[in-house]
């Protein structure tokens, strides 16, 4: 079980959530591992996987790193209930919940969240970005945020950045972002839009994924160094 409030405590923390979009679950499984031993904050079984798979993926993975957690990405329309309970079941730490289409049925995700002590981050449509919907997903009781755009969809405030930027502004809850990223995306890694960045294909097809997650923790790791020594007396 991973406690509502420590998820939310990952406001502001510059964490690193490596997303498994693959179809090999053995290949999962070494990049899980590599990833694991190169620092990563979360695992996402991304909705490829548990297709292609099962949701006992989330189990097999949660075994071979049973020091981090993982979150389980499911796809809903109206029963968002449903995928909460079998993510749940499978032994993941949290789910991320694409696609839930009103109040009720994401008040539904959350109260199964709450009962099985997984909490739920919710992906934000890019037709829904407003301070109105934000606030009330937050009544609904999500504990976070994630904007899953893809980077190429256009700039300003359709950019990731910018809308994560946006979402931040409107709640306390930690925002998690994605968009083809990698250690290379410079304005990315030192950007303050973000409390959860979300990595892909980047580290996961890399021909050693684990020396790919190591450099970007340690450009993560560097930039807050940095940061902190701006703002040292």
């Amino acid at each position: 079980m991973w406690p509502q409030e420590v998820y939310r405590g990952l406001r502001g923390r510059r964490s690193v959530q490596i997303a498994l979009d693959l179809h090999d679950l053995d290949q999962a499984a070494a990049v899980a591992t590599a990833v694991a031993a190169a620092g990563a904050d979360l695992i996402e079984i991304g909705d490829p996987l548990i297709k292609q798979a099962g949701v006992a993926a989330i189990g097999h993975i949660k075994r071979l790193v049973p020091d981090m957690h993982v979150v389980a990405e499911m796809m809903s329309a109206d029963w968002g209930l449903d995928q909460v309970v079998l993510a749940a079941g499978a032994g993941a730490d949290a789910v991320l919940l694409i696609g839930p289409s009103t109040a009720a049925s994401v008040s539904a995700a959350v109260e199964a969240g709450k009962r099985l002590g997984v909490p739920i981050s919710l992906d934000v449509p890019q037709e829904r970005i407003s301070e109105s919907w934000i606030r009330d997903m937050e009544r609904c009781g999500v504990d976070g945020f994630a904007v899953t755009t893809n980077i190429d969809v256009g700039v300003a405030s359709r950019h990731p950045l910018g809308a994560a930027r946006l979402i931040r502004g409107w709640t306390r809850l930690p925002v998690a972002v994605s968009g083809g990223f990698g250690e290379t995306d410079h304005s990315v890694i030192t950007s303050l839009d973000w409390d959860i960045l979300i990595i892909g294909r980047s580290v996961t097809e890399a021909l050693d994924p684990k020396s790919a997650a190591l450099r970007l923790t340690g450009a993560l790791h560097d930039t807050e160094a940095r940061r902190n020594e701006d703002h040292s007396p």
